[in-house]
């Protein structure tokens, strides 16, 4: 039986459009696609998902590389970035409906200290029994060690476990460590109601 329930965060709980990202920091279309290969499409953002260079340090590389216009600008976009994401309203509600339900709503995401910051402030961050971030644990899906450390950190059963990612790996990797889940499109809500109630989860 399905006792919990664990989210992803990007393009689950929370949209991930890049293009989206740097249209709402900027509206000159330069800036973006520099803002784009610099920041977002750099190997220090991927060192920032899996907890190998922090924000200040990060910030540093992005000064020396950008134009002067957005090298003053940097401290604010990136305390800023996640903030134009939108927030996916329809697993917002989903998430209280479970928790109504009696299930345990945890998080599992491979991102930055600074997202899972502002996202455990906001109102839904209450309805979480717990977050595995990446950036915190120094390891990222789909590599196995992180589920097991989901499993662990929080006393998981995995076949009490139902995951909701939008990455078909990531998906793949937790049936491989025990635990069902659902490819997750957030352009289709209600696939991932009915997958939920194939599973016999209430909501």
């Amino acid at each position: 039986m399905i006792k919990n329930i664990i989210f992803d965060f990007g393009n689950v709980l929370l949209e991930w459009d890049e293009e989206k990202i740097v249209n709402a920091l900027s509206n000159n279309k330069e800036e973006q696609e520099i803002l784009k290969e610099v920041i977002f499409k750099s190997e220090e953002w991927s060192k920032l998902d899996n907890g190998s260079m922090n924000y200040q340090d990060a910030i540093l590389v992005f000064k020396e590389k950008l134009p002067i216009n957005l090298k003053n600008r940097i401290e604010e976009i990136m305390s800023t970035w996640y903030e134009k994401m939108r927030i996916n309203e329809e697993i917002c509600d989903l998430i209280k409906k479970l928790k109504e339900n009696n299930y345990k709503v945890y998080a599992l995401s491979n991102t930055h200290v600074a997202v899972y910051e502002y996202v455990k402030n906001l109102e839904i961050g209450k309805y979480f029994d717990g977050f595995l971030i990446s950036a915190i644990e120094n390891m990222m899906k789909p590599n196995e060690e992180i589920y097991y450390r989901l499993f662990e950190k929080f006393g998981l059963v995995p076949n009490e476990c139902f995951f909701v990612d939008d990455s078909e790996k990531n998906i793949v990797a937790g049936r491989k460590c025990g635990m069902e889940g659902h490819i997750f499109n957030i352009k289709d809500f209600q696939k991932l109601i009915d997958e939920l109630n194939k599973n016999n989860i209430l909501v």
